[in-house]
């Protein structure tokens, strides 16, 4: 049974018919702020080289113009800077590492000094400065009024010029399968909405409110480099809605689930735009007058939004569509939504 009442004379249209859209929620995370991190401008030993020596090319004993010696000069430019470049770190919590940076990715770097070789997250970094010797390094630690140890210093500084061992390599290796959390994570969360009505009944329940609370399961992307962004979590939620102006009203309960989509703003996976595509069904009440009915159907959320996570806890605001199926009027709505989330695994 339909019950359809004339929008033109200020009415509800109201479909009894099981013709309800699942809104789907797009969400955002808050974002998380990545560390700072600093370079120093690498500069050659042998700088102004070019402009110290005179380059009449040498002859040899058959007359002949000889490029060995501009041959040697080369390699030496270019070798040199390499070997003496060293890398100074200050961490987050005041700690001055020296050494050198053995290699990189989105979320750590692989340092060696005396100490060996070991893997930092770019989370923990505050500086990192790139000198051409431990003087420099020095001279780093005496700007920010800092003790300092010269024969430590140098130390660590010598060590770092080494190549990385067999050994160490493959304790790098180790070390990051376990640090690295490739399993499957999961998060709580709860929001809240505003909404605008679109469409045919824009004009009669113009504007709406409502919450929301669900799970999101996924590959755990915090720190994890390794993740393929075009592998969806799964998101589902549950909430409720209610429109309305005057005597008119359209209110109930809705789920969806569908895939969640997290691609990230950050090196460390901690900032993400989040997109989500929820199918589903909602219950819901139409009031307008007199006239009162309900009707199950077929719904559709969808949200768009920034997430930033911590370890535990998440933030983020979201643009959030809804689509309601109804064979008679087409409604559809839109608005923002803000929520928090927490890792339960």
């Amino acid at each position: 049974m339909s019950f359809i009442v004339n929008i033109k004379d200020f009415s509800v249209a109201t479909n009894i018919k099981k013709n309800t859209l699942l809104q789907k929620l797009l969400r955002n995370d808050s974002q998380y702020t990545s560390s700072v991190v600093k370079y120093h401008k690498e500069r050659s030993v042998i700088t102004g080289i070019f402009n110290t020596l005179s380059f009449r090319t040498p002859v040899n004993s058959s007359g002949e113009k000889s490029v060995l010696p501009l041959i040697i000069v080369l390699l030496f430019i270019i070798l040199v800077p390499a070997s003496l470049k060293a890398d100074t770190i200050i961490l987050n919590d005041g700690t001055f590492l020296v050494g050198k940076v053995k290699g990189e990715s989105n979320a750590t770097i692989v340092f060696k000094n005396s100490y060996g070789a070991f893997k930092i997250k770019r989370g923990n970094i505050e500086n990192l400065y790139v000198s051409k010797s431990y003087k420099e390094d020095i001279e780093i630690r005496k700007k920010l009024g800092m003790d300092f140890d010269e024969a430590e210093i140098k130390r660590h500084y010598l060590a770092g010029q080494k190549e990385l061992t067999v050994q160490e390599k493959a304790l790098i290796k180790e070390n990051e399968l376990k640090a690295v959390k490739t399993g499957i994570s999961g998060w709580i969360f709860i929001e809240g909405t505003g909404m605008a009505s679109l469409g045919e009944l824009q004009g009669i329940i113009p504007y709406g409110y409502g919450g929301f609370a669900g799970l999101e399961i996924g590959k755990t992307y915090i720190d994890n480099d390794r993740r393929n962004y075009l592998i969806p979590w799964i998101r589902a939620e549950t909430g409720y809605l209610k429109y309305s102006k005057d005597d008119a009203s359209l209110s109930g309960f809705t789920f969806g689930a569908g895939p969640l989509w997290l691609f990230p703003l950050t090196d460390n996976g901690r900032g993400n735009i989040r997109l989500s595509l929820e199918p589903g069904i909602s219950s819901f009440q139409i009031k307008n007058r007199d006239a009162e009915d309900s009707t199950v159907t077929f719904t559709f959320h969808s949200i768009l939004g920034y997430e930033y996570s911590f370890d535990y806890v998440s933030l983020f605001i979201n643009i959030r569509y809804m689509y309601l199926f109804d064979k008679d009027v087409f409604y559809n709505s839109a608005g923002v939504s803000a929520g928090v989330s927490a890792r339960l695994w």
